[in-house]
């Protein structure tokens, strides 16, 4: 196993100060007086190391363990729909980790999004707009799955009960 640089050793400290917000690739490159492109390489060999570090639409994330309970919610909308799903998620309690399709061909595609407020998915769906990037549930007809993070039962009936109510169809959700 690779002995861990003073660089990236840096890396994972950063990641482990900031530990509930994402931090921008740009951001870590400034910080440790480097280009982007070294941070992703980086960041690349503390994954084969085994750190769980995410890409996530607003930067990297270091994963831990979380108290939450997790359940994984089907859900089928339009792309139109897609603020309200997440607005709804959010304003429920519940923070939106992954988006997931089952594609024919390459099976499960996943997208880390950890949405966590309004302004999170404000500046994600800026970011599809701007960049006119096609949703991962276009790839599917709109069926689409979503981990979620919640504290209480309660959260989760109400976010699905406010989603069908919203016109997304949710066909199931596991705990």
């Amino acid at each position: 196993m690779s002995e861990i640089t003073p660089r990236q050793s840096a890396l994972l400290d950063a990641l482990r100060t900031q530990n509930t917000e994402p931090i921008p690739g740009q951001a870590l490159a400034r910080q440790l007086g480097v280009t982007r492109q070294v941070v992703v390489h980086d960041i690349a060999l503390l994954r084969a190391l085994g750190h769980q570090i995410l890409s996530t639409p607003k930067g990297y994330i270091l994963q831990t363990g979380s108290t939450r309970q997790r359940t994984l919610l089907a859900v089928s909308h339009p792309p139109d729909k897609a603020a309200v799903e997440l607005y709804t998620l959010i304003d429920c309690g519940l923070s939106v980790v992954d988006v997931r399709v089952e594609h024919q061909i390459y099976g499960e595609i996943t997208g880390n999004l950890y949405l966590s407020s309004r302004r999170d998915i404000d500046h994600f769906l800026a970011k599809v707009n701007d960049q006119n990037v096609p949703l991962l549930s276009s790839l599917t007809d709109g069926v689409h799955y979503h981990l979620v993070e919640y504290d209480h039962d309660q959260q989760l009936k109400e976010a699905v009960q406010q989603l069908q109510h919203g016109g997304i169809e949710v066909f199931d959700w596991t705990s």
